[in-house]
C-alpha cells in the first residue's frame, strides 16, 4: 500500500501515535494527540483497555440532556408502556413505530463514536456487533420488533461484555431473547429444529468453514438448541402481538424479556459436535450442555484462528500475515479468551506496528472521523418545530436514515448475519466517492450538526494561502499535507477564490472549501 504514494503526496503518518489513534479510536484530534504526549502511549493504551475507570462525564452529560436518550437500553415493559401514552407527541408516539427505537439507537452509537472518551471500547462494541450481528432493521413479520430487542441486546450482550472475553459474550449472544428471534428459534421444533442459529454459531461465530464441520454437527447443534424460546413482556401478550408460549417453560434468562426453554419442543438423547459430545435426558441437564458446547466452541483452536483473523482485518491490514494469526490465536487461547489479552497483542505485534495507513476507513468511521476532527456537537435546539422529544428526533433523520444511509454504513442495521464488511472491496467504488462529496461538502456547512467547519476553524487569521491550508491540515489531520497534495489544493483555491482571495470577505468559505478537498486525499480515508 505505501508503495503507491507519489513522492510529493500525503504518505500515512508514521507517528506511532497517530497511527495507533487511526486503529484504536474513531480518528485522531489535535487534543487526544496532545493528551497521549503527555502520558506515553502504552500508557493511554492500557486506559483504554480499562475503559470503566476513563472520566466520560461530558458525553453522558450530553446524552443525559435529551430525553430520546432516556428511553436506550430502558426494557420492553417500560417501552410497551411508552408506546401506549395517549395523544403525547413528547412521550408515546414517539415509541409507536418499533423503528423508532432502532433510530435513536443509531443517533446514541454515533454520538458516543464522535464523543465518548472510551474509544477503544467503542470500537470494540461496534466490532462485536459485526461479528455476532443482528440487525435494527425491524421486520414485523419476526414476532421480535427487532429494534426494540436490540437495544436490550446492545446493553446486556455487547456492551456488557465487549472488553470482557470471549467464552462469556458468547454464551451471552446464544442466550438473548434477540438472537433467538433473528436467527428464528421461534420456529423451531423438536420435530423440525430450526437450523439458522445452529449453523451461524459454527460458521459465523466460532470456528468457521475452514474447521470442516458437516451438516450433522449443524444438526446436532440445531436439535441442542430447539428448546430456547422467548417470554415477552406481559404487554406483548396483552396487546395479542404473538401467541403465548403453551406447556412447561423453565425460566432461562431474567423478566421480563426472557429467555425459556419450552419442554415440548427441546430434544433430547447424545449430541455431537465437531468433537464435543453430551447426553442430555431430561430438562435440568439442556441448559448446562449448551454451555458446555459454547465454551468447547469459544476454545477451540479454530475459533482463535477466527477472532485473530477478524482482528487483524480490523485492526492491521486486509489481509494479515499467517504469523499474526498464529501469535495472536496463541495468546487468545493462553488467556483463556481474555479479549483485553488478545487486544493487548495486536497492538505490541510488529506487524501492527509497521502497517501505516494500510486499512481504508470504513464509510461510518469516515463520518465520525470528520466529525471527531471538528469536534462538532449535535443542537437539537434549532431543529424542528415541534416540542419535546419529536423536536430532538428530527435529528435522527439527517445523520442516521440520510447522512449513514446513503454511505451504506447506518450503525448496527447490517440486514445479514455476517455483519459489515471489513475489507477495502466491499466498499470501494465510484458511486461511494460522489455521495461522500456530497455529503462532506454539506458537512462543513453545518449540515445535521448545526456546527459549520469555520466556526472551528476560525480565526484562522492566516490571510496566505500556503498557511491557510497549513492551519486547516494540522486540525483535520494531526500534521502537514504533502508538496503535491498542497499544492492541487492551493491550485483548486485559487481556481474557485482567484488569484489573491479576499480573506476578509471569504475566509469561512475558503475554509470549508479546503477541509472538503481534504477529506477527499487518500490519506484521510486511510487508517
Amino acid at each position: 500500500m505505501q508503495s503507491t504514494w507519489a513522492s510529493g503526496a500525503t504518505a500515512p503518518s508514521k507517528d506511532p501515535i497517530i497511527h495507533a489513534l487511526q486503529r484504536f479510536t474513531y480518528g485522531p484530534t489535535e487534543k487526544l494527540v496532545n493528551e497521549v504526549k503527555k502520558i506515553g502511549l502504552d500508557t493511554w493504551f492500557e486506559q483504554q483497555l480499562n475503559h470503566l475507570s476513563i472520566n466520560d462525564s461530558e458525553v453522558e452529560e450530553f446524552i443525559s440532556r435529551w430525553e430520546m436518550f432516556s428511553h436506550v437500553h430502558k426494557d420492553l415493559e417500560y417501552l410497551w408502556a411508552l408506546a401506549e401514552s395517549e395523544g403525547d407527541m413528547t412521550k408515546g408516539q414517539i415509541f409507536n413505530s418499533n423503528w423508532m427505537a432502532g433510530r435513536i439507537l443509531h443517533l446514541y452509537t454515533v454520538v458516543r463514536q464522535t464523543h465518548s472518551n472510551r474509544q477503544l471500547f467503542e470500537m470494540m462494541v461496534e466490532f462485536w456487533h459485526d461479528h455476532l450481528n443482528i440487525t435494527t432493521i425491524g421486520d414485523d413479520t419476526k414476532d421480535g420488533h427487532l429494534d426494540w430487542n436490540t437495544n436490550d441486546w446492545n446493553k446486556r450482550v455487547i456492551r456488557e461484555y465487549a472488553l470482557s472475553n470471549f467464552d462469556n459474550l458468547l454464551q451471552a449472544s446464544a442466550l438473548h431473547p434477540a438472537m433467538i428471534v433473528y436467527l428464528d428459534g421461534e420456529l423451531s421444533t423438536r420435530e423440525v429444529p430450526n437450523e439458522n442459529y445452529g449453523r451461524e454459531l459454527l460458521e459465523l461465530h466460532t470456528v468457521a468453514p475452514k474447521a470442516g464441520y458437516t451438516q450433522a454437527d449443524v444438526v446436532d447443534a440445531s436439535k441442542l438448541f430447539s428448546g430456547l424460546r422467548v417470554r415477552w413482556p406481559s404487554r406483548y401478550y396483552d396487546r395479542g402481538r404473538i401467541q403465548r408460549l403453551r406447556g412447561n417453560n423453565t425460566l432461562i434468562d431474567v423478566p421480563p424479556f426472557a429467555t425459556v426453554l419450552h419442554q415440548e419442543r427441546q430434544n433430547f438423547g447424545t449430541f455431537k459436535v465437531m468433537g464435543w459430545q453430551r447426553t442430555v435426558r431430561t430438562t435440568s441437564e439442556v441448559l448446562p450442555a449448551i454451555k458446555s458446547l459454547l465454551n468447547y466452541l469459544a476454545t477451540h483452536p479454530e475459533t482463535a484462528k477466527t477472532i485473530a483473523l477478524k482482528l487483524g482485518r480490523r485492526f492491521v491490514q486486509d489481509t494479515p500475515s499467517q504469523k499474526f494469526i498464529a501469535d495472536i490465536a496463541g495468546i487468545y487461547l493462553a488467556a483463556n479468551t481474555d479479549i483485553k489479552a488478545t487486544l493487548r497483542a495486536v497492538y505490541q505485534h510488529e506487524d501492527f506496528k509497521s502497517a501505516f495507513g494500510t486499512k481504508l476507513k470504513r464509510p461510518g468511521e469516515d463520518y465520525v472521523s470528520v466529525a471527531r476532527a471538528l469536534d462538532v456537537w449535535p443542537n437539537f435546539s434549532k431543529l424542528g418545530t415541534w416540542s419535546g422529544v419529536t423536536k430532538e428526533f428530527a435529528f435522527i433523520s439527517p445523520i442516521a436514515r440520510t447522512d449513514l444511509k446513503s454511505l451504506g454504513h447506518l450503525p448496527l442495521s447490517w440486514p445479514f448475519p455476517d455483519g459489515y464488511p471489513d475489507l477495502a472491496s466491499g466498499w470501494v467504488n465510484a458511486n461511494y466517492q460522489v455521495v461522500r462529496w456530497n455529503i462532506y461538502t454539506d458537512f462543513v456547512q453545518g449540515g445535521p450538526w448545526n456546527q459549520p467547519v469555520w466556526s472551528i476553524l476560525t480565526p484562522v487569521n492566516e490571510k496566505n494561502v500556503d498557511k491557510h491550508i497549513d492551519v486547516v491540515a494540522r486540525v483535520l489531520l494531526s500534521g502537514e499535507l504533502g508538496v503535491d497534495d498542497k499544492n492541487s489544493i492551493k491550485n483548486a483555491v485559487h481556481k474557485a477564490f482567484g488569484i489573491n482571495p479576499n480573506f476578509d470577505k471569504s475566509s469561512k468559505q475558503i475554509s470549508a472549501f479546503i477541509s472538503r478537498l481534504i477529506f477527499q486525499l487518500p490519506v484521510w480515508s486511510l487508517r
